[in-house]
């Protein structure tokens, strides 16, 4: 929807120069800009938003947003670039998620499990054509998937997709919320319906510094959302969220909470536990998942269906019936018939890390659990020896690896990694196929085969520039070649 002169000022609250012509677009992406839209000079982690206004002038912006005024340019300026992005990608989405059932999930661990649960539940209760997702692996509109850029992407990404699923007919829509879309107001102008909250644990101190910033941070999604929300009541944070935010209801299996987990067990490939609610009596839910973190994943999504009018037959169902999230404990077909297991997991905490081999441990038995991992680089420095206790704490042979490195020295990562480590089951191979070639090469029938970090990532972030590598894909390449 175009915007005039007295629009644009209107949302954006300042004096706008005069205009050519009405803002089609918005872009904080120079090389994006289309002739008559509004480029906004965002000052990122590593740059200048002001050194690219000339290449967009360039590709015919008509209007230029900054927190300071351009030399030699006319420009709107700003208290704050994302918020005007976001204000202004709103406006030319047209609200779209005023028209939408918007279900944010937010927290450090399960985000994007519980965002795939509660979509295949939608999706069975409503129609795959009146669903969609968006999460840090992908995007859904009805039966269109395609690849996430990020977890949460700036306020441009979200909104256009948002206009799309409400065009293209879908009702309902998973959002995983991050703390980097919030801090940097990727989701401002989204109107949220009911919101999920599973966990906080040591991460992207990076960005707020301390876990109470961190929190804080991720509370402003229950600040916003104005229907049901639900709260992990077996995480701290949860728990305490639940008192600060009125009308926040709780799951786990604390003996409090309003959708209370109880009798979990193993069920072959899956798991079953009876999920006792607090307007629907206990019910049995079978899900093809394994791991106690799983089933308060699954706990949390089933609840706020629930409470947003969902059946119960309807959702015991979907959980049934639902298939492998990308990325998260990821069981690679290829290595079936080898008579062990690969597991490919997103794993890139300490915390995280020990969930998912607390997990492989149980499906090995009396076999033995071998692990590919590695610590991202220009990240919170202080989890890398965190992790290298976690790996050779549970698991039978640690390989540590390059992750994502950035501008950091791969080697000097591992060094950190080590130093947490135990050196007599733990050994060091930089290159990442070739850590996954030598666990694959040194696993026996029942060994069960992580290889934690990248998860559902189709490339590699390193000094040297970017390269292709996904896990599973890599997996089963190297199983093929032998």
């Amino acid at each position: 929807m175009p915007l005039d002169q007295e629009s644009v000022a209107r949302v954006l609250g300042v004096e706008v120069p005069p205009l050519a012509g009405p803002i089609v677009a918005v872009t904080h992406d120079s090389r994006t800009v289309v002739p008559g839209g509004a480029f906004v000079a965002i000052n990122g982690f590593t740059s200048r938003g002001a050194d690219f206004v000339p290449q967009a002038l360039e590709r015919g912006a008509t209007l230029i947003v900054a927190e300071q005024p351009v030399p030699g340019v006319p420009t709107a300026v700003v208290p704050s670039d994302r918020i005007a992005l976001a204000a202004l990608a709103t406006e030319l989405a047209g609200h779209p998620s005023d028209d939408l059932t918007v279900y944010g999930v937010t927290g450090t661990n399960g985000k994007t499990t519980t965002s795939y649960v509660l979509h295949a539940i939608l999706s069975a209760a409503y129609g795959e054509a009146a669903t969609g997702l968006m999460t840090t692996a992908e995007v859904i509109v009805g039966s269109e998937h395609e690849l996430a850029v990020r977890t949460t992407g700036e306020a441009t990404s979200v909104q256009a997709n948002l206009a799309r699923m409400r065009d293209a007919g879908v009702q309902h829509v998973v959002l995983e919320t991050s703390s980097h879309g919030i801090h940097l107001h990727r989701v401002d102008g989204t109107c949220y319906a009911a919101a999920i909250f599973t966990n906080l644990t040591r991460d992207h101190l990076d960005l707020h510094g301390t876990m109470e910033n961190y929190y804080r941070t991720k509370r402003k999604l229950f600040e916003w959302t104005a229907g049901p929300k639900l709260a992990n009541a077996d995480d701290a944070w949860g728990a305490r969220l639940a008192r600060e935010i009125d009308g926040t209801l709780t799951f786990g299996t604390d003996a409090n909470a309003d959708y209370r987990i109880e009798h979990e067990r193993r069920d072959g490939a899956g798991t079953v536990f009876d999920l006792v609610t607090p307007g629907h009596g206990s019910l049995a839910v079978r899900m093809p998942l394994l791991g106690g973190y799983n089933v308060h994943n699954v706990a949390g999504a089933a609840g706020i269906a629930l409470e947003m009018g969902m059946t119960p037959d309807v959702l015991t169902r979907a959980v049934l019936e639902m298939g492998q999230v990308p990325g998260r404990f990821e069981r690679v077909p290829a290595a079936f018939e080898r008579g062990f297991e690969v597991v490919v997991d997103y794993a890139h905490t300490d915390v995280g890390l020990r969930a998912v081999l607390e997990v492989a441990r149980e499906v090995a038995g009396d076999g033995r659990v071998l692990c590919v991992y590695g610590a991202a680089g220009a990240r919170d420095r202080d989890k890398r020896p965190k992790m290298g206790a976690v790996a050779s704490e549970l698991a039978d042979v640690a390989i540590i690896t390059t992750d994502d490195t950035y501008y950091e020295d791969a080697q000097d990562i591992a060094s950190e990694v080590l130093a947490g480590a135990d050196p007599a089951n733990t050994r060091v191979v930089p290159d990442r196929r070739e850590a996954i070639d030598t666990a694959l090469r040194e696993a026996r029938p029942g060994d069960v085969v992580v290889v934690a970090g990248k998860g559902h990532e189709r490339v590699q972030h390193l000094a040297s520039g970017d390269v292709p590598f996904h896990d599973a894909t890599v997996v089963t390449e190297l199983l093929a070649a032998r």
